[in-house]
């Protein structure tokens, strides 16, 4: 398993935490079902402590040490370091109606936050600080930032059947779509969301299969996709089974697969 972390910036995060000077005023809001977040800011507004309970996830309990990014009109983002790339945990945000606090969780739907007075009030900023640092000096937040392959892999695999399963159900046959993992750096499976890329074929199947029905006697015809990352895109058949090759920064992606699919 590989795991890619930068060291520096690690370093410079701890030193950040030791001498990390808290605001008087804390928060803490719920996300109901018994989920609450913890928001202590620094005293100049640029870092914040940030705490969820309550879930049964891999972040409950962790306090991070978020970059508070200024968006302008009191708006800002709460952001950390989580699998190799940054990640916005907590947004803050005005309307109309106010200003709101987004809870945003890796592979949930995310939550809406309400103001809790009684907890804020029994909230003490040096115990959060406290338990920050314990946990840094454990490495907790380290594993967290760092980039696991491995995982990242099964999670996009697993995010890859459930788009077949789509299709398939779509085209009344099965597709499954396939992915050199090997040719795929570990820069593009951080920056890229790879189903999204490599699930676009079926996708377009599955449209066609939904809008005409004669379509489904096409899908039944082909086994599957086989995906690439590469340096221009193409989508070609051989042997029943369709070869794609796709990249970045193409915009039309799903109009040039429905065009080649709907006149092979």
């Amino acid at each position: 398993m590989k795991q890619y972390v930068s060291l520096v910036a690690l370093s410079l995060l701890s030193l950040q935490a030791a001498a990390l000077d808290l605001a008087k005023h804390p928060q803490v809001f719920d996300a109901g079902q018994g989920v609450s977040l913890a928001l202590a800011p620094s005293a100049d507004g640029k870092q914040a402590l940030v705490q969820v309970r309550g879930i049964n996830h891999p972040l409950d309990e962790v306090v991070f040490l978020t970059d508070v990014r200024e968006l302008g009109n009191e708006q800002r983002d709460y952001g950390i370091r989580l699998d190799g790339r940054d990640y916005n945990l907590l947004n803050k945000r005005r309307a109309w109606s106010g200003e709101s606090y987004q809870l945003n969780l890796p592979n949930t739907p995310g939550f809406e936050l309400s103001y809790n007075e009684d907890k804020t009030k029994a909230l003490k900023p040096k115990d959060l600080l406290a338990m920050y640092q314990r946990q840094e000096k454990d490495g907790l937040q380290v594993r967290l930032a760092a980039f696991d392959r491995e995982q990242r892999v099964a999670d996009y695999s697993a995010r890859l059947q459930e788009i077949d399963g789509e299709a398939s159900e779509a085209c009344a046959t099965p597709l499954s779509t396939q992915v050199d993992w090997s040719a795929t750096s570990d820069e593009q499976l951080m920056s890229l969301s790879v189903p999204s890329f490599c699930g676009e074929v079926v996708n377009q199947m599955a449209y066609l299969c939904g809008k005409d029905e004669r379509y489904k006697a096409e899908a039944k015809t082909l086994k599957g996709v086989d995906c690439r990352f590469g340096e221009r895109m193409k989508l070609r058949e051989q042997d029943g089974q369709l070869q794609f090759t796709t990249l970045k920064d193409e915009p039309n992606q799903g109009d040039f697969i429905n065009a080649i699919l709907r006149n092979r």
